[in-house]
């Protein structure tokens, strides 16, 4: 690291020379340890050595007690870590493993991540003593233990945290500063009292002070702002027990400020934070803006709120003082308090402060008159995690004795593939309900909306849609029952491929969903019709719908994960494949248990996918085993069969016969081959599509040519029929690239302009090529020997796929004149992806003398492996 820069003078504080330079020494080490009690000036130090010294990446995070959970601990720490350094890849490390996997492997994965980025990285927690979850302190003692390189971990601490440093220490790999390196000494307390604008300090008064305070940085500073309103003399009289020292302070500063201060200064401690606003409103008071004046001129640990102008807390020393105090001398005002600040944080829409207040006002139908407005809120704009966290916190009963509680619990628990959960308190209150007063007609309809809401999301596919449904949407007197019904409906034609409705009933009910403020629910709504769109062929409508709304969201509100996933499809398919990536990892930190399941997938599929294009083999097929893994949490099987596509996709293309083999076993591809391959008549399901596609590459793989063809030509029927024009267009695709190899270029290029004519030029795009192996190569051979005319923007936009030059040149032999019969036989068996067991079968000969024959056949030719070779030669 750099030296330390000029000093500059803080506010307020003084500057911490000696110590910065020594906490510069971090760089030296995997782990500091700054471990001292509260008031040491820990926070102080970090903030000094960020401020004065040239470090070029620091991710800081000010642990809070509610970090003490591994889940929100380490996605927070994923994503400070994305907003401070971009190229840490969030693919590597998933913070939704961490309910999961075991600490080791989530440790591991999190050493991979950080092993990715480039140059330093220093990591800073502070305030670590509310960090004791075990999980937690076993990720971070296996990064202690096996350190990434170049990665340096600071932790600020008031205890000694539960890690195992012996092995550190033992190696010298552990910097630690404690209580008694953050002692103040002469010159420093002469200078603080300088900044403070105290008396010159006599030596005998400075002795003593240093004597008693043992140089602890709070206590120093507090009897320094005593003395400075009851003279320097007092000093010698200073005691330095904590306790006795905040009693000090307390009788010194309290008595000399104006009365009307002093209530205030007592009252406002209640709060968590405070401006001029709250503090009139709160307090019943027109003097808070007078009172922060007063406060800020005599530096009475008053702390500004960072991000937060005009926004104050005070000291925790302080506040735990002045609680106390207000406990003892006017208990009689802390409810009260606790209730109007409720009232205000509600009126302002701030329901976490405004439940905190409540929970702290002893006043439970405060509190659940305070949630039923959150929940409704959240539930609203998108924000399930918090309807989640606080369910935690509530006992069942009173839950189950409101509606306006129950219902939102319920919904976002289902949306949350919560169902077991949602069940319970679905029946529960019903039967509560149906031993209580007769349950009046919005009450009975949410019921019934409920239910029918569970059981779409936890059936899917297998959910029956029956009169009950319709009969609930036309004639509920409850609007927003009516509306979430209009959503419901959609996504249910979207699931079965019955499009125009799906988009009718989509676009419908965004609209009055949106009249009604349930904007996220209104996201969802408009996902569906860009979908619909979509899938209908109409590009470009779906693309300006979910580009508009894309631009128009908050990174910080949830309806952005809803339209920030369909981006990725849009940059997807427009081959900007970067800002796919990018997009895709920025997404990964805040997808979680409580995302939308079209989310997971969607983004999880698409990392994968971009991850295989660049040639990370290990890292797709993690995503799609972990995306597998997540998707058990429900009844989801077509988002199953979708991943299930795409490890038979990306097998295929990397020509892995045998795990190719192993995944059409694990879910039985055989089977579907078996039930579908001789039907003509099959209903479209998304599920049975993708899995459909799956055995087509099986099929293919495995030399079955003919039944692949069977297969794809049923797949196109089923989705031609069903108008899904986007899926029709890879069936189509798929044909065209099995045919091609028996047929004159003329005949190749008469089938991609019908395609190109059937579904458009830019519906020929990266999914299709992707999910068509063989498509891109086919296109780009006709194109570049001039057979095949395209536009000069579509090949350029498209440049990986129409490269000047081949990614493989072409065998500079005959096969069929160097090779004898055998070894062409074997090769032609090759080319049609059968693997080498396969081959054995076909030519009755043993395995070991089909690999002895493939070895003569790569020397032949010239090639080094399988894949150059089947490549090689479909260039030719």
């Amino acid at each position: 690291m750099s030296s330390v820069r000029t000093t500059r003078l803080l506010s307020g504080q003084f500057y911490r020379q000696d110590l910065v330079a020594r906490l510069n020494e971090c760089g030296q080490f995997p782990l500091t340890l700054l471990l001292a009690p509260a008031g040491s000036g820990k926070s102080t130090l970090l903030n000094q050595w960020r401020e004065q010294v040239d470090v070029p990446q620091v991710v800081f995070m000010a642990i809070q007690p509610s970090d003490d959970d591994p889940v929100r601990f380490l996605r927070r720490f994923a994503e400070q870590t994305r907003a401070v350094v971009p190229a840490f890849d969030t693919s590597w490390f998933m913070p939704f493993d961490v309910s999961e996997m075991p600490p080791s492997s989530i440790a591991e994965a999190l050493q991979d991540a950080l092993e990715q980025v480039p140059d330093p990285l220093y990591i800073v927690f502070d305030d670590f003593q509310h960090i004791r979850n075990e999980e937690t302190l076993k990720v971070l003692d296996v990064m202690c233990a096996y350190p990434p390189s170049d990665v340096h971990l600071l932790i600020a601490s008031r205890t000694r945290p539960a890690l195992s440093l012996a092995a550190l220490r033992l190696s010298d790999a552990l910097l630690e500063l404690d209580g008694g390196a953050l002692k103040v000494n002469r010159d420093e307390v002469i200078e603080l009292n300088q900044r403070l604008g105290g008396e010159p300090l006599e030596d005998s008064a400075l002795e003593h002070l240093m004597a008693i305070t043992e140089g602890w940085v709070a206590g120093v500073k507090i009897a320094l702002m005593g003395a400075m309103g009851s003279g320097v003399g007092t000093l010698r009289d200073f005691n330095a027990s904590q306790p006795e020292i905040m009693e000090y302070f307390g009788h010194a500063v309290l008595k000399g400020l104006p009365d009307y201060a002093r209530k205030l200064f007592l009252e406002s401690s209640l709060l968590d934070h405070f401006n001029a606003e709250i503090g009139d409103a709160v307090l019943e008071t027109t003097h808070s803006a007078a009172l922060m004046e007063e406060l800020s001129r005599r530096e009475l640990f008053i702390i500004p709120v960072q991000g937060r102008p005009g926004w104050y807390r005070y000291h925790a020393l302080l506040r735990e003082f002045l609680q106390a105090r207000v406990a003892i001398d006017m208990p009689e005002c802390v409810a009260p308090i606790h209730r109007r600040a409720t009232d205000y944080f509600l009126q302002q829409g701030d329901f976490e402060q405004a439940l905190w207040h409540a929970y702290r006002a002893d006043d439970v139908d405060l509190l659940l008159d305070a949630l039923a407005r959150a929940f409704d809120y959240w539930l609203r704009e998108g924000y399930a995690s918090q309807i989640l966290e606080w369910a935690e916190q509530i006992p069942d009963e009173e839950f189950l004795a409101r509606i306006d509680l129950a219902a939102p619990l319920i919904s976002t628990l289902t949306l949350s593939r919560r169902f077991y959960r949602a069940r319970f308190y679905l029946d529960a209150y019903r039967e509560q309900a149906s031993t209580a007063s007769q349950k009046n007609e919005d009450e009975q309809q949410t019921l019934k909306f409920l239910e029918l809401h569970l059981q779409l999301f936890q059936h899917d596919t297998d959910f029956m849609e029956g009169a009950n449904l319709s009969l609930l949407m036309e004639t509920s007197s409850h609007r927003d029952v009516r509306a979430f019904s209009l959503a419901m409906v959609a996504y249910y034609h979207l699931q079965h491929g019955r499009l125009q409705s799906a988009l009718a009933f989509s676009t419908q009910a965004r609209e009055v969903l949106l009249q009604l403020g349930h904007h996220f629910t209104a996201g969802y709504a408009g996902l569906i019709t860009a979908l619909a769109n979509h899938q209908l062929g109409h590009i470009a409508e779906a693309v300006t719908l979910i580009t508009e709304q894309f631009e128009a969201s908050r990174r910080d509100c949830p309806t952005w994960s809803l339209w920030a996933t369909g981006m990725v499809v849009v940059l997807y398919d427009q081959n900007r494949l970067e800002e796919a990536r990018q997009l895709c990892e920025d997404l990964l930190p805040v997808v979680s248990s409580a995302s939308a399941t079209e989310v997971i997938s969607t983004v999880y599929l698409t990392l994968s996918r971009l991850q295989h294009h660049q040639g990370s083999r290990k890292n797709s097929t993690r995503m799609l085993e972990k995306l597998h893994s997540i998707l058990q949490l429900g009844n989801y099987e077509r988002f199953v069969n979708g991943a299930v596509m795409e490890m038979v996709r990306q097998a295929y293309v990397n020509g892995e016969w045998a795990r190719l083999e192993s995944i059409a076993e694990r879910f039985a591809l055989s089977e579907w081959v078996e039930t579908y391959l001789e039907a003509d008549d099959v209903p479209y399901s998304q599920s049975w599509e993708r899995r459909g596609l799956a055995a087509v590459y099986w099929l293919m793989a495995s030399g079955r040519s003919d039944d692949a063809k069977k297969a794809l030509s049923l797949l196109r029927d089923v989705v031609n029929r069903a108008g899904i024009r986007n899926r029709g267009s890879i069936m189509e695709a798929n044909l065209l690239v099995l045919a091609g190899k028996q047929s004159s270029d003329a005949e190749q290029v008469r089938g991609i302009e019908t395609l190109i004519s059937r579904h458009g030029l830019m519906n020929i795009n990266r999914s299709v090529f992707d999910e068509a192996p063989g498509l891109g190569g086919l296109m780009s051979d006709l194109w570049r020997r001039g057979v095949l005319n395209l536009p000069q923007f579509y090949t350029q936009l498209f440049s990986g796929v129409f490269d000047e030059e081949p990614d493989q040149p072409p065998l500079e032999v005959d096969p069929a004149s160097v090779l004898t019969p055998k070894e062409f036989e074997i090769f032609e068996l090759l080319q049609n992806g059968l693997s080498n067991a396969k081959i054995s079968e076909h030519t009755g000969v043993s395995v070991t003398t089909t690999k002895w024959h493939l070895k003569n056949i790569y020397s032949k030719l010239g090639v080094s492996s399988r894949t150059e070779a089947v490549l090689r030669a479909s260039s030719r």
